[in-house]
């Protein structure tokens, strides 16, 4: 996602605070609240996380803050929230990947999921799109597949990262199709997308929001959605499973965790506040114009999607042999 873009959405909810009603009196929090981002600024997980502290203000009564603690593929920061004091004034909004990927990649983890998670809601879905460089001259997956039948080894495609959610699609991609092409993982969304446009690479799987300027700009071609239901952002792309490839499955998400000793009477007021701030027309607008849903789930629906997800990366990182040590 192109900083500027992302930068300018933070300003899509003008007059949220007047719009939300009067905060709950008494009781937590009587200070702000600070959110840590586990990523740098102007990045998905960033852009998501402030709209989320702008509409969060004025439901709580306090100033909701973002703090940046990138590093270690969202580690870091999740981390330093996960072991601040269990007051509900520090908590993270980071990628499933911190719960759900990295653990099953990463030989040294400083968190145990979900023993050691404060687990409060899902707070937004961003599904993995493949496109292509125009060059190739396919618009659909089918197409992609012929041209790779007749021109094996020959493709690279690029991934937004090592051992993380684009670059295990790109790997499942290649297992569930047959398709011979080179695997090119990239330090993150912005040089992959750099390198796509300029014919470096031929292909790319990464979350939708960051690609979304360069297809209206029809400076690559849309091909998939690796998800289960079309995108209201890009409603014309069809998913993998209406190409036949209904394993073929990349769904990014985004998630509030707090310290997992956190009082369940807090974490019930941060819950049930983050289900009004995603229920926000603006927000949820907003989120949209970048690619992205807003969601809210229970804790127990939580917990359930970590589980499932939880096998299902760590089976395909296992067979992939994808680490990021």
């Amino acid at each position: 996602m192109q900083r500027r873009a992302l930068l300018a959405a933070a300003g899509l909810l003008p007059g949220l605070a007047q719009a939300q009603g009067n905060a709950p009196a008494g009781g937590w929090p009587n200070k702000p609240v600070r959110i840590v981002v586990p990523f740098p600024p102007g990045g998905p997980n960033d852009i998501i996380a402030r709209l989320y502290a702008q509409a969060l203000t004025p439901i709580v009564g306090q100033q909701v803050v973002v703090e940046n603690r990138a590093g270690g593929s969202g580690v870091i920061g999740t981390d330093y929230a996960l072991k601040s004091a269990a007051d509900g004034y520090t908590v993270a909004i980071c990628d499933g990947g911190s719960l759900v990927i990295v653990p099953h990649t990463q030989s040294i983890m400083p968190y145990k999921v979900p023993e050691e998670v404060g687990l409060v809601t899902v707070v937004a879905k961003v599904p993995e799109a493949l496109v292509a460089h125009p060059s190739l001259k396919v618009k659909t997956l089918p197409e992609l597949l012929d041209l790779a039948k007749r021109q094996p080894g020959k493709l690279n495609i690029g991934t937004a990262g090592a051992a993380g959610i684009s670059h295990l699609a790109a790997v499942l991609f290649k297992a569930l199709t047959g398709a011979e092409v080179e695997v090119v993982p990239y330090r993150g969304a912005a040089p992959a997308i750099t390198d796509l446009v300029a014919g470096q690479v031929q292909l790319l799987f990464a979350d939708l929001p960051p690609l979304l300027p360069h297809l209206q700009a029809k400076a690559i071609v849309p091909l998939a959605l690796a998800a289960r239901e079309r995108s209201p952002s890009l409603p014309e792309l069809a998913t993998t499973a209406e190409y036949g490839y209904p394993k073929l499955l990349a769904e990014n998400w985004y998630c509030m965790v707090a310290p997992p000793a956190l009082p369940a009477p807090i974490t019930e007021k941060l819950s049930a506040a983050m289900r009004r701030a995603s229920e926000n027309a603006q927000l949820r607008e907003a989120l949209l114009a970048q690619g992205a849903q807003a969601a809210w789930t229970s804790r127990q629906e939580f917990a359930a999607l970590v589980q499932e997800e939880s096998v299902v990366w760590r089976d395909i990182a296992k067979a992939a042999g994808v680490r990021s040590d």
